[in-house]
């Protein structure tokens, strides 16, 4: 799988599964910035703390940013995402 980095998101589009691949050499708010992504995507990585690179993407970072840096995305499409992808081992 080919590897890029921060400076490579703002060249060109690339696919989620590489996006996946490269999720812990990225940071999320570039990600979030530069590139087309889907409601899954975004609650199992954007919205996923584990994947935040510094302080300022847990600060920033939310259901309202996301919405407004994914326009194509709908609400209701990223609250389904999120409860599919929900540990249900989190919610006692």
């Amino acid at each position: 799988m080919i590897k890029i980095n921060c400076l490579d998101l703002y060249k060109k589009q690339y696919t989620l599964d590489i996006l996946a691949h490269n999720i812990n050499n990225l940071q999320i708010k570039i990600i979030l910035h530069t590139q087309k992504l889907d409601a899954d995507f975004c609650a199992k990585y954007i919205l996923d703390d584990d994947y935040c690179t510094c302080t300022e993407d847990e600060d920033l970072i939310n259901y309202g940013y996301v919405l407004r840096h994914q326009p194509h995305i709908t609400a209701a499409e990223l609250d389904i995402a999120l409860e599919e992808n929900i540990d249900p081992t989190c919610l006692s």
